[in-house]
C-alpha cells in the first residue's frame, strides 16, 4: 500500500473456510525473535462471512460462522521502524516497511487459524507498480512442492525498488539482495553457491528450491551487526553496510545448516521451553558450521583454528558460563551472554561426543552418521515425532554405539559444570592448551554509555581505560582496534574531546585471572600432512 508514491503498509488477505464446528479460532501474531505485542502492528482487521466476532485477549479473535463457511480476513501490517534500521539495532524481528522497501517474517506478517497449521495453503503476491521487485519461499508453494499453513507462518518476505535477484543454472537457488555493501552482489552469490554445495553434499541432498534473502543496516561508526534466521526453504540475513565479507563464510555455513537442524532432525519445543533445546540447535550447529568449511576448502587450518579460539575465549571469558540450563531457558532473549552460551555449550559437547563415538567404535563412526541416522528416523517416522531433536539425539547416539549421555547431560546442561576439552579432542594435528590472561574489562558502564549516545558514563577512576586517559563525557567516534571480551590484544577507542579527536589505547585487562583453552596447530606441516589435518580435522 502507497501514499504519495511511497510504501506505507503491506496489506493481507486470507480465504479460508471456517470450521465444521462453527468456531474458527484465528491467532494473530504475538512474539518472534524475543519481540512482543506483534499484533500492535496489525490494523484495520476486517473478517467477512462471520455472523460474529470477539477478542479472547490481544492476539486472539474467536469467529463464528456458519458451518465450512468462507471467511475472508483482511487487514494491513504497518512498520515497527519509523527509521531504516541500523547496526545499533541489532537484528532486527519486527516488521520493517520503509518508504522504497520491506523486509518480514511470516510470523509478525500473518493471522493464521489456530490447530490447523497442516492444512494445505497457496500464496499469490499483488499490487505491486512496476519496477518494485519481490522475493519470498512463499513462491516455491506455487509449484515446487505442496505447501501448508505452517510453511505460510515460517517465511520470508522481502521486496523494494532497489531488489536485486539472481538465479543458479537451475532456476532454484535464489538470491534477493536490498542494498550495497563493501563487497559485491555476484561474490555474494558465488560464495552462497559453495557453502549451499558444501552442505548439500554432506547431507545427500542434490535438488530443490532455496532463498537467500539479504537486507541492509545502515552502518554505524564502532558498531557491526551481522545475523540470520533460517527458515525451511530460505533463510534471511541482516547485516551492516560495513559488514566484512570474510564473516559471511560463517553466517551463510551456519544458517544454511539450519535447513537441517534442527527441523529435519526432531525439530524444536515451542515457547519458553525452544531455549532448552539451543545447545543442540545452535551448539551442534556451530560445530557442523566449522567442519563442513573446512571441508569445502571455504576454511583453511588457520580459518578453523582461528574461529575456535574465538569461540572458546568467549565460552572462558564468559559471566553465564556455568548457569544452569533452566536460566537459559528464562531469559535466553534478555540476557546476551545467556543467549551465547548455548552456541558455545553445545559446540564443545559436539568435540566431546564426537571424540567418544570414534573411541567407542574403533573409528567406524563419528556424529556425521547421528545426525544422518536422526534425520532418517525422522522421515521414516509413521507420525509426526515430538519436536524436540535435542532428546532425539542421545538415543540415536547410544544406538549407533556411543556411550550413555545421561550423566553428561546432567552435568554439562542441566546443572551447567564448566567444560574443559582434553589435550588430544580434535587429534594430533590440534592441540589444546590452557593458557592464563586477565580478565576483559573495558572500564566503563556499556549500557549507561550506549544509552547517553556512545558518550562515556560510569568509567572506573583507575582502569586501564582511565590511565590511558579516557574521561567520563568523552564521546566514541569508533572502535579502531580490539576486540570485545580479548584482554590480550590492545584496545583502541577514536574519541571526541570537547571539539578534538584523540586516540585512547590500553589493555584492557581487569583484575580477575582466568584459565583459558585454545587451539595451536601442529607446526612444521608439509603439504601432505596439512591436506591429511584437513580431512581429519573436516571428518571427511
Amino acid at each position: 500500500m502507497f501514499e504519495q508514491g511511497a510504501l506505507v503498509a503491506l496489506r493481507v488477505e486470507l480465504r479460508l473456510r471456517g470450521d465444521v464446528s462453527g468456531t474458527t479460532r484465528l491467532k494473530l501474531p504475538e512474539e518472534w525473535g524475543g519481540t512482543r505485542e506483534l499484533w500492535t502492528f496489525i490494523k484495520d482487521l476486517e473478517i467477512d462471512g462471520a455472523t460474529d466476532v470477539r477478542e479472547d485477549g490481544p492476539m486472539r479473535r474467536i469467529v463464528q460462522h456458519a458451518a465450512n463457511a468462507p471467511l475472508v480476513v483482511r487487514y494491513r501490517v504497518v512498520s515497527g521502524f519509523d527509521h531504516d534500521p541500523t547496526s545499533d539495532d541489532g537484528q532486527p524481528f519486527k516488521p520493517i516497511i520503509r518508504p522504497d522497501w520491506f523486509d518480514l517474517f511470516g510470523e509478525t506478517l500473518f493471522i493464521f487459524p489456530e490447530g490447523r497449521e497442516d492444512d494445505p495453503a497457496t500464496f499469490r503476491w499483488h499490487d505491486a507498480p512496476a519496477g518494485f521487485q519481490f522475493a519470498s519461499d512463499l513462491e516455491h508453494l506455487a509449484g515446487a512442492r505442496p505447501g501448508v499453513v505452517g510453511d505460510v507462518l515460517e517465511s520470508v518476505v522481502i521486496g523494494g525498488r532497489g531488489l536485486h535477484t539472481r538465479s543458479d543454472a537451475s532456476g532454484q537457488i535464489r538470491v534477493a539482495i536490498l542494498g550495497d555493501f563493501t563487497f559485491s552482489h555476484d561474490a555474494f552469490f558465488d560464495l552462497a553457491l559453495a557453502v549451499i554445495a558444501a552442505e548439500r553434499e554432506f547431507w545427500e541432498v542434490t535438488d530443490g528450491p532455496f532463498l537467500i534473502a539479504l537486507a541492509p543496516q545502515k552502518k554505524v561508526e564502532g558498531s557491526l551487526s551481522l545475523g540470520g534466521t533460517g527458515r525451511t526453504d530460505a533463510f534471511t540475513l541482516s547485516m551492516s553496510e560495513d559488514a566484512p565479507f570474510a564473516r559471511l563464510r560463517h553466517l551463510l555455513g551456519h544458517e544454511y545448516f539450519h535447513t537441517w537442524n534442527a527441523r529435519q532432525l526432531g525439530g524444536q519445543a515451542e515457547g519458553p521451553e525452544e531455549a532448552a533445546g539451543k545447545w543442540f540447535s545452535e551448539g551442534f550447529t556451530e560445530f557442523y558450521t566449522w567442519r563442513l568449511l573446512l571441508r569445502a576448502g571455504l576454511y583453511s587450518l588457520e580459518d578453523f583454528v582461528a574461529a575456535w579460539n574465538e569461540s572458546l575465549v568467549e565460552y572462558w571469558t564468559s559471566p553465564a558460563r556455568e548457569l544452569p540450563n533452566a536460566k537459559i531457558v528464562a531469559d535466553y532473549w534478555n540476557d546476551p551472554a545467556l543467549n551465547h552460551l548455548p552456541y558455545r555449550r553445545g559446540s564443545l559437547l559436539a568435540v566431546l561426543w564426537d571424540q567418544q563415538l570414534r573411541r567407542a567404535t574403533a573409528g567406524a563412526r563419528d556424529l556425521d552418521d547421528v545426525l544422518k541416522a536422526m534425520r532418517a528416523r525422522v522421515q521414516a517416522a509413521a507420525e509426526k515425532l515430538a519436536p524436540d531433536a535435542a532428546r532425539v539425539f542421545p538415543p540415536v547416539y547410544r544406538d549407533l554405539g556411543g556411550p550413555d549421555l545421561t550423566a553428561d547431560l546432567a552435568r554439562f546442561v542441566d546443572q551447567g559444570a564448566a567444560i574443559s576439552l582434553p589435550a588430544d579432542a580434535f587429534g594430533e594435528c590440534v592441540r589444546v592448551v590452557t593458557t592464563a590472561r586477565k580478565s576483559f574489562e573495558r572500564g566503563w558502564d556499556v549500557k549507561a554509555t550506549e544509552a547517553a549516545g556512545r558518550v562515556i558514563t560510569g568509567l572506573r577512576k583507575g582502569s586501564p581505560a582511565w590511565r590511558a586517559g579516557l574521561r567520563d563525557g568523552m564521546k566514541i567516534v569508533r572502535r579502531e582496534a580490539g576486540e570485545p571480551g580479548d584482554s590480550t590484544v590492545p584496545y583502541v577507542l577514536r574519541v571526541l574531546a570537547g571539539k578534538r579527536e584523540k586516540l585512547i589505547k590500553f589493555m584492557p585487562e581487569g583484575d580477575q585471572e582466568l584459565s583459558v583453552q585454545q587451539l595451536e596447530l601442529a607446526p612444521d606441516l608439509t603439504p601432505e600432512r596439512r591436506a591429511a589435518c584437513v580431512r581429519e580435522l573436516s571428518g571427511a
